[in-house]
């Protein structure tokens, strides 16, 4: 049987159970007795000796080197991510100057398909700039198509902008996007993970890092969404499961969108409402 050391901190034992846990699995026990006593139970009862070989504070301090890791209480923690429930996040990962909390409040996403076509591509754009023109931060991963769209369209519109990727922060997904993180922390935002670095991307990361996306804006304007793609979609419902508005932007050449389908789907059956513009988005919001 594992004995613990001294006492870890809080911040290293949410680290460490981030990577061994979801937060789903362990969110009962944590709110009971916390992250520290937490992780020596589960150190103590492990029987493969993987948990008492790993060094949690030393891992944290290697790890903070590439990207520092906020936790609830830091002035820097989005208190949007308390919506998430059991799901919240034990931490997330950050890089960049910004205020994430500041960002996150008045955070819009835009998201959508990643084969898009030139229409959904320049009208995401447009989108992002106009946001970011009228003060609001725009929330997307750095995925192609719609999502690199909202990245630029936001330093047009000279605001900074949130990332949120889904792997750890000494790389980016997908990899030859790198100039496009670089971009986001050059102009004062910031890029989020729910992963430690080193973390490779996986369809487990895209999940998460959608719902990271939603949670950590104030609505999620879809472009062209198409109904196989994980970031978009994802987004979607968990925008909707925390009640906050779902938007699907029509003016964007709908008729040469890949899936029209899905984009009707959703604004039929009262999923997602209708807009043409930021000022559309801008007014439904207030």
């Amino acid at each position: 049987m594992f004995s613990s050391p001294a006492r870890i901190s809080e911040r290293a034992a949410r680290a460490v159970q981030s990577v061994f846990r979801s937060p789903e699995k362990i969110s009962a026990r944590l709110a009971d007795i916390g992250p520290t006593a937490l992780w020596e139970r589960l150190a103590d009862a492990d029987q493969t000796g993987r948990l008492a070989e790993y060094r949690p504070e030393p891992e944290l301090s290697t790890a903070q080197l590439t990207a520092r890791f906020v936790i609830p209480g830091d002035a820097a923690w989005p208190t949007a991510l308390d919506a998430l429930g059991n799901a919240r996040p034990l931490g997330v990962w950050v890089r960049g100057s910004g205020d994430l909390a500041a960002l996150s409040a008045r955070a819009i996403a835009v998201t959508g398909r990643r084969a898009a076509s030139e229409g959904g591509t320049r009208a995401a754009g447009q989108l992002a700039r106009d946001l970011a023109s009228a003060g609001r931060t725009v929330t997307s991963a750095l995925s192609y198509g719609i999502d690199t769209a909202a990245q630029r369209g936001a330093y047009e519109g000279g605001a900074p902008a949130l990332a949120v990727v889904p792997c750890g922060l000494d790389t980016c997904h997908p990899y030859h996007q790198a100039d496009l993180l670089h971009g986001v922390l050059a102009r004062g935002g910031v890029a989020v993970s729910a992963y430690r670095p080193g973390t490779a991307a996986s369809s487990v990361t895209l999940a998460t890092t959608a719902q990271l996306v939603a949670a950590l804006s104030t609505a999620v304007v879809l472009v062209e969404p198409a109904p196989d793609v994980t970031v978009p979609l994802e987004a979607s419902r968990t925008a909707r499961r925390l009640h906050r508005p779902v938007f699907v932007l029509t003016d964007a050449e709908p008729h040469s969108a890949p899936h029209p389908d899905a984009a009707a789907g959703l604004l039929n059956t009262g999923q997602a409402r209708a807009v043409g513009t930021a000022a559309d988005v801008l007014a439904a919001l207030s």
